[in-house]
């Protein structure tokens, strides 16, 4: 067999990876089997062992090309350094959050949900998968953002807290993993479609900003 470039390796593993996430939107990552990548790369089964041992090997790359993709502490950094008062930097975060699920809820939002079913199911597979992930902090920079900013606008007078800061913490990431949960339930899978009920992630997240700011003791718009 002649030899090919690391170039041409690169290749052929780009196209399986991109064929893995076109699945991956259509089908739940716990139902995926080497078959479906094959079919939608059009690589012959013997090919695609080639440059993938198992089918395990391709869902971490697909999982770690999904988080390089969903890091956005850049854009976290770029709010907290212009926004002007603790009030404002929390309403353009939780905006920024609502507009990112919007446009990742088919990707990064429908993985995620999928990962753990998997897992708990396959406490085998977690470990093996988990061990060669690449964490994405994201989401917990966007919360320590968040408290930061509530930190700021308690200790200049801006925020008079009506419950505890530790109720409050469980509020924010037990309300964002709902509405994460019940987006991806709906615009995945269909549940909850009707013509009452119809999720829209920028709403939410709004009337999500704006109950925290009235726990905090302070009005949308106040400094």
């Amino acid at each position: 067999m002649p030899k090919v470039s690391h170039e041409y390796v690169q290749e052929k593993k780009n196209s399986i990876l991109e064929a893995a996430i076109a699945v991956c939107k259509v089908k739940p990552l716990y139902a995926i089997s080497m078959r479906d990548i094959i079919k939608a790369s059009g690589v012959s089964q013997g090919g695609i062992y080639r440059y993938y041992s198992d089918l395990d090997e391709i869902l971490i790359e697909v999982i770690n090309q999904v988080n390089i993709n969903a890091d956005y502490k850049h854009i976290i950094d770029e709010i907290t350094d212009t926004s002007n008062s603790p009030t404002k930097t929390i309403i353009k975060l939780f905006n920024f959050l609502g507009k990112y699920m919007k446009e990742n809820v088919s990707t990064v939002g429908k993985i995620q949900f999928e990962l753990t079913i998997l897992f708990a199911n396959n406490p085998e597979r977690e470990k093996k998968i988990l061990s060669n992930i690449y964490e994405n902090e994201s989401g917990q920079y966007f919360m320590q953002q968040i408290f930061h900013s509530i930190d700021k606008g308690i200790s200049s007078g801006c925020f008079q807290l009506e419950i505890s800061i530790e109720d409050l913490s469980t509020f924010i990431m037990t309300s964002i993993d709902g509405i994460v949960r019940d987006v991806v339930l709906q615009k995945c899978y269909g549940v909850f479609s009707n013509d009452q009920v119809q999720f829209d992630e920028i709403r939410l997240m709004n009337t999500l900003c704006k109950s925290v700011l009235l726990l905090l003791g302070t009005k949308e718009g106040e400094d």
